[in-house]
């Protein structure tokens, strides 16, 4: 009679720990990123009433005779599976669509969570909104400042092209504007200006450049000429080194060395001296001006792309996801987050992506795996569970009432 009373109560206890977890999974029901967890089962004991029976000659074998002692809550694993993915239209929420999990430094401690929903704080560093701990990156805690600058580039290449018109008498002048950005992005204006001249020698345009700005003290190599062949592309002086030299009071690196670039020699020359219209202007130059932050976004690849007032768009950094190879060995430290254990190995981290994580979905966060209609199932079967061990302790106390009243 003690071992049903005994195994009534362990049925007790596993079935009410299920129905704890059932309880945690439905109140997170709604939580974002949260992973359901389920209960495992196993047998507790067995007492053996009487050993096996190995056949012999004239008698077969039989069985061992053991009665069970009850259950045991053998674990409690958590589901990986992905979650519903719920367009936010916030830019700074993610989620992720297969394996990985976003990295969080508060300071002393790494974590990892599912939960993408980021925001700026007042330092223009990425971090979870709930907990203000820090999303990271390839470089370590993501900045993206509003109002932060990219700093200027100096020109160290002007490219030109277009035509220059053969059918035009000599002395023909055609003036390209073009402007230099000095070691801090300001830029300076020039004047680069074609001179017909094939009485020196058939197909030669002369070149001369000048300029007006005051900060601009002298020019070296600002003259030439190019020589175009019967087909109208360059034969020579498809490059030409210029010196530009600056006031020392601007505070800029002086002398610059700025090369012009008409293109190079046969099929290839972007400047062309063909008998049609003169076209020729500046393609493209390789300096910029200081520029202010103006927007950003971040890419399925994690690759969080700035935007600046200057044209210029570069990538601040890179979110980084982890994997692992036992994630159902992850600590729960609560707020939707987990810790390493002993049992989920170290972390693998790289680009979303990239050795088997997923990527990321910008303006959506994944919400709870957790399965209503299964809960729902689960919570029956466990209350029915606990019932029938209550139950069991019931019989088993009336019967020992029955054994007492014998006396009587």
């Amino acid at each position: 009679m003690l071992r049903a009373l005994s195994s009534a109560v362990s049925g007790l206890r596993t079935n009410q720990a299920e129905l704890d977890v059932i309880g945690n999974n439905i109140a997170n029901v709604n939580t974002v990123g949260f992973k359901a967890s389920q209960t495992l089962f196993s047998d507790l004991l067995n007492q053996t009433i009487a050993g096996e029976q190995a056949p012999s000659g004239t008698v077969g074998g039989k069985d061992a005779m053991q009665i069970g002692l009850g259950s045991n809550l053998a674990a409690i694993r958590t589901i990986f599976t992905q979650g519903i993915i719920q367009s936010t239209n916030n830019p700074s929420d993610l989620a992720i669509q297969g394996e990985g999990f976003f990295i969080l430094h508060n300071g002393s401690n790494t974590l990892y969570t599912r939960a993408g929903g980021f925001t700026l704080d007042a330092n223009g560093t990425l971090v979870d909104a709930t907990t203000g701990y820090r999303l990271q990156g390839a470089a370590g805690d993501i900045q993206i400042a509003p109002g932060s600058m990219i700093a200027g580039s100096a020109t160290t290449t002007e490219q030109f092209g277009g035509n220059l018109d053969a059918s035009q008498p000599d002395g023909t002048t055609h003036v390209i504007t073009f402007s230099v950005n000095d070691s801090l992005g300001t830029a300076h204006s020039l004047a680069l200006t074609f001179t017909k001249n094939y009485a020196a020698a058939p197909g030669q345009w002369d070149f001369s450049v000048a300029t007006t700005d005051p900060s601009i003290t002298s020019l070296t190599g600002s003259t030439g000429s190019v020589t175009f062949d019967t087909a109208g592309t360059i034969a020579s002086g498809a490059t030409a080194n210029l010196g530009v030299a600056f006031a020392a009071a601007t505070g800029v690196v002086t002398p610059q060395a700025v090369t012009l670039d008409f293109g190079s020699a046969g099929s290839s020359s972007r400047l062309t001296g063909n008998a049609a219209n003169s076209t020729a202007t500046l393609t493209r130059q390789d300096g910029f001006a200081a520029g202010t932050l103006r927007s950003w976004s971040i890419g399925s690849d994690g690759s969080i792309n700035a935007s600046y007032d200057n044209g210029r768009n570069t990538i601040l950094d890179t979110i980084q996801l982890a994997t692992f190879d036992n994630p159902g060995g992850l600590l729960h430290a609560g707020q939707n987050m987990f810790t390493v254990s002993s049992n989920s190995g170290l972390a693998h981290v790289g680009s979303p992506g990239a050795g088997g994580a997923g990527t990321l979905l910008p303006g959506a966060l994944e919400g709870s795996n957790v399965d209503l209609a299964r809960q729902f199932t689960d919570l029956i079967t466990a209350q029915r569970g606990f019932e029938a061990s209550a139950r069991i302790i019931r019989v088993g106390d009336e019967i020992l009432q029955t054994v007492v009243n014998i006396k009587q």
